[in-house]
């Protein structure tokens, strides 16, 4: 019996002078020292993983690292399925980067080749300084997300 390995692609959100909202660019750099997998692949995308459909398109899972700005202890991680991500923040505003993936992936959805796809992101505390450092809250759940990745990438 034959089997193939599946294709995986880890996105990785979140600026990086932006406090909390760096999360997942930290976890990429967290990733990118690691030997992962041959078949996962980890990308780090900024805002605008909206802009990058053509990378989601095919694969066989989609693992979305970010930040979700809802009520909830900073820190909190959570693994969520698409129709479970909010698309509004705390102060009732649309996420719009997320409100564009989401659009991005239902359009990849018509296409039929829509990737099993999860996001694991945390709460943030501060949102709205710019620097580079995580708060201690935060920073704390690279080392825990990463090694939920793990798990989720394992053959």
């Amino acid at each position: 019996m034959i089997t193939m390995k599946k294709n995986i692609l880890i996105l990785c959100c979140g600026y990086p002078y932006a406090t909390d909202s760096g999360f997942g660019y930290h976890v990429f750099k967290a990733l990118e020292k690691m030997q992962l997998p041959e078949n996962v692949e980890v990308m780090e995308v900024g805002y605008s993983a909206c802009m990058v459909p053509h990378v989601i398109e095919g694969m066989d899972k989609l693992i979305i690292v970010d930040t979700f700005y809802i009520q909830g202890e900073p820190g909190t991680i959570l693994r969520l399925k698409p129709e479970e991500v909010p698309l509004k923040t705390l102060s009732g505003k649309t996420d719009t980067s997320k409100l564009h993936l989401m659009d991005e992936l239902n359009m990849i959805k018509l296409t039929g080749k829509y990737p099993d796809t999860i996001f694991i992101g945390v709460i943030p505390k501060d949102s709205e300084t710019e620097g580079e450092r995580l708060t201690p809250e935060v920073e704390r759940k690279i080392p825990v997300v990463v090694e939920m990745l793990k798990n989720e990438v394992k053959p």
